[in-house]
């Protein structure tokens, strides 16, 4: 019971962060589309578009919906010997793979927290022509995204490893 509402609402928090990503994407076309225009029409250049984009929405795209892709299971694997390994040898292989790559996620989701912090701390600005735009609060996408991505990535060495909760990882992987 606790499991079924552990998976629940990580896989919540996985699709939000995911939305939000392809909200980003879909923000970042509009903001670029407008200056292109302003640009083209009025000889108008907004001049923070350049650092927003590489920020803001690059950040958000590349980070947020890890926890969502590994769900998924959408990220790049390469199966060498897997069909010739048993069920057994092949649900402890891909649990082995999924414990590994949440103590990968995990060290990067704990170096970037450290890095967050220290740009909040020192209240990092970008200066563009006369204006200062404050970009320490990018530097939390990193981490979110490495902290969901490394609890999905536990969650799903667990199910591979206990049957019962495989079933549930990939009933909640397989909604859209």
């Amino acid at each position: 019971m606790v499991m079924t509402s552990l998976i629940v609402f990580v896989q919540q928090v996985a699709r939000i962060m995911g939305y939000i990503g392809a909200l980003a994407v879909v923000a970042m076309m509009l903001h670029i589309s407008l200056d292109v225009l302003l640009r083209n029409l009025f000889r108008y250049s907004m001049d923070t578009v350049p650092e927003i984009v590489a920020r803001y929405y690059m950040t958000a795209v590349a980070f947020l919906p890890l926890g969502w892709l590994e769900f998924r299971r959408q990220m790049i694997s390469v199966e060498v010997i897997e069909f010739a390994l048993t069920p057994r040898l092949r649900r402890l292989s891909d649990a082995s793979v999924m414990a590994i790559a949440a103590l990968v996620y995990g060290y990067l989701a704990y170096t970037n927290w450290g890095k967050a912090m220290k740009e909040t701390r020192v209240g990092t600005l970008v200066e563009i022509a006369t204006y200062k735009m404050p970009v320490w609060h990018s530097f939390y996408f990193a981490p979110v995204g490495f902290s969901l991505a490394a609890l999905v990535a536990l969650l799903m060495a667990f199910g591979y490893l206990f049957n019962t909760s495989a079933t549930q990882i990939d009933e909640a992987g397989n909604e859209h």
